[in-house]
């Protein structure tokens, strides 16, 4: 390379006088790059807060309708409370938890014994399938609360 109409040799002209090259398109480049990436853990934040929501809705109706079963005097009655109480809470779920919620009393009732109620609903997570997680996820939760020893009950059959 000659400069001024003095050659110098690559060794010689060091950084200084390499060509730079611009920067032109690399920010496309990175966004190409980073917006899938962003954009599924999106969708995997999402995911998790839906789980995570639906697990605690899920464990305040289990709470809730262990309570006011246990406080009723037959079987129908506290099976009612329960249906009452899983419609109640699950009001603020996903509409596919909130259509396939359900809570049963697994444990006798009988006075003095402890009453579980045991709720289970099912999580659609199809509108997020661009993670390659779509499909359905099944969360159960239990509680368990006792039945008063000294309050009347009218029928200790099985459930």
């Amino acid at each position: 390379m000659t400069i001024l109409g003095k050659r110098y040799s690559r060794a010689e002209r060091g950084p200084r006088l390499r060509r730079v090259r611009g920067e032109r398109g690399t920010m496309a480049l990175e966004m190409v790059i980073l917006a899938p990436i962003l954009l599924i853990l999106f969708m995997f934040l999402l995911a998790c807060g839906r789980y995570f929501q639906t697990s605690s809705l899920l464990e305040n109706a289990a709470r809730d309708g262990a309570r006011s079963a246990s406080q009723t005097r037959s079987l129908a009655a506290a099976q009612g409370q329960v249906d009452e109480a899983v419609t109640r809470t699950m009001d603020q779920a996903v509409k596919s938890c909130k259509d396939s919620a359900g809570g049963t009393i697994t444990t006798a009732f009988a006075a003095g014994s402890p009453l579980s109620v045991e709720v289970t609903c099912t999580i659609n997570y199809r509108d997020l399938g661009l993670l390659g997680i779509g499909g359905d996820t099944t969360i159960t939760k239990k509680f368990s609360s006792s039945v008063d020893p000294y309050r009347g009950v009218r029928d200790g059959s099985q459930p």
